[in-house]
């Protein structure tokens, strides 16, 4: 069946997002928190982070969690060095590991009793995508897949709400297109082009928003000034030299 015209604009859109947006629009920057492979700056491997037990949940619009069954298996696992989800970086992927012991964690997910599983969650822990093993290992296909339809369904709602917002503005429906535009904006991590044509829209409809400034780790081994207190003056009494 051949593809509609409207549909292959569609994809020829995703796919310039996807190649030109990371270039175009660096991200903003994350917290460092150690993970398996992270001393060795010339490997190329997924940027995994161990999740503390029984921690807050990574606050980023997109996250990966791994649910290894065995610590062993978070580090030597396909999951490491896999190239698609390397390449996921760029479109605002984060990527965890919840250790086996962390219960909390894996009972506020629903996933006691099923590990290994891999899950795609957002900063309040909605769960949107789920991935359980099967014989006790976890598939890397069936992650990366999970992974690329997320994506792609993102991509498709992304482009829809973009040529809403547009009729909306046309059609004089200010508060509509304001509330499609904030939703693009929100999502601006996964898609820099189009957060930034949400943010200019709008501004023409009289909403300013504008990027956070990046909050950077602050290293542990700086060191803290000293702090000094003057010493009061004793006043000269009258006539005093």
């Amino acid at each position: 069946m051949l593809m509609s015209k409207a549909a292959l604009l569609r994809k020829v859109i995703l796919l310039i997002l996807v190649i030109v947006a990371p270039a175009a629009f660096p991200q903003s920057g994350r917290s460092v928190r150690s993970g398996p492979g992270t001393n060795n700056p010339y490997e190329s491997l997924v940027p995994w982070h161990f999740l503390a037990k029984g921690g807050a949940l990574v606050n980023e619009p997109l996250v990966l969690y791994w649910f290894p069954a065995v610590v062993q298996e978070s580090e030597n696992s396909p999951l490491l060095n896999s190239r698609e989800l390397i390449q996921a970086i760029d479109r605002c992927l984060t990527f965890e590991i919840v250790l086996p012991e962390d219960a909390v964690t894996i009972e506020k997910f629903g996933e006691t009793g099923k590990l290994p599983a891999a899950l795609l969650a957002d900063a309040k822990g909605t769960v949107f995508r789920r991935v359980d093993g099967s014989g006790g290992r976890l598939a890397l296909p069936s992650v990366e897949k999970m992974v690329r339809d997320e994506l792609n369904a993102r991509g498709d709602t992304m482009y829809v709400r973009v040529t809403e917002a547009k009729k909306r503005v046309a059609a004089g429906d200010k508060e509509g297109a304001i509330d499609l535009y904030r939703k693009l904006w929100d999502e601006r991590c996964l898609f820099p082009l189009i957060g930034a044509e949400a943010q200019h829209a709008l501004k023409a409809l009289g909403v300013i928003v504008v990027e956070p400034p990046p909050q950077f780790p602050i290293d542990p081994n700086l060191p803290i000034p000293a702090t000094t207190t003057a010493k009061p003056t004793k006043p000269k009494p009258p006539g005093g030299h």
